[in-house]
């Protein structure tokens, strides 16, 4: 499962950490952006697969096809399943919404999925610890961050996050985070002091956040954390 999990990170990577505000104007409105775009996520997928790519990956009709040929036919795809959301949403006028960016999202981690070779990785659904925490991160940080931002706008028509809310938030969610990788069980305490300074933070209005960024948030955070903790230390 090595080379799915790493596609997985860089996916994310390029898709959300570094998919600056600029990054992602130019995408919908030139073809140029949208290259600019998945030539990111390719040089983000082979520095992380870089020593499995003259490998075969998999065959199609008995013709055997490397990590290369597998890299440039996922940045392919990528290419149009990115192309398709900006056509429906600037031609066919489909609402840009929480669906939208679900279902994107599900076309690219299929894609993935079915391009990853597992018969010459080692056994276990997670191989590399760092690589799955890593992942987990970019969920409680970036990912989350659009998710809630699709979430608010469908229910409460909001704009996107401002700089202090957007990071304030990511230094929050990373906090909670950071709790669920430390060693032993006297963290939980200072994990619940954490909450306690959070709802006051949102009692007090000192920063402003939705009922979705704010519960979903904590949710996010301990979920994912939880999920770290049991690729680090194990069941």
């Amino acid at each position: 499962m090595e080379i799915f999990w790493r596609l997985i990170l860089a996916h994310l990577l390029a898709d959300f950490t570094f998919q600056t505000d600029y990054i992602n104007k130019a995408k919908r409105s030139a073809l140029a952006g949208m290259f600019l775009h998945v030539f990111t996520h390719t040089i983000f997928s082979y520095i992380l697969v870089r020593e499995y790519i003259w490998k075969t990956w998999f065959y199609i009709f008995s013709v055997p096809f490397s990590g290369l040929a597998a890299l440039l036919l996922l940045s392919a795809v990528h290419f149009t399943v990115d192309e398709v959301r900006v056509y429906m949403i600037k031609k066919l006028k489909y609402p840009d919404n929480t669906f939208s960016f679900i279902a994107d999202q599900f076309a690219h981690l299929y894609f993935i999925f079915m391009f990853s070779p597992f018969s010459f990785a080692s056994s276990g659904l997670i191989a590399e610890k760092w690589v799955f925490m890593v992942c987990c991160l970019v969920m409680v940080t970036h990912f989350a961050t659009v998710f809630f931002y699709f979430l608010e706008k469908d229910f409460s028509n909001a704009d996107f996050p401002g700089f202090d809310q957007k990071y304030f938030m990511i230094f929050e969610r990373t906090v909670i985070w950071a709790f669920f990788m430390m060693p032993g069980i006297w963290w939980i305490g200072l994990l619940l002091l954490w909450f306690i300074q959070l709802f006051y933070v949102k009692k007090k209005r000192i920063m402003d956040v939705s009922p979705i960024n704010f519960y979903g948030s904590i949710f996010f955070a301990s979920f994912f954390g939880i999920l770290s903790r049991l690729a680090y230390y194990g069941f």
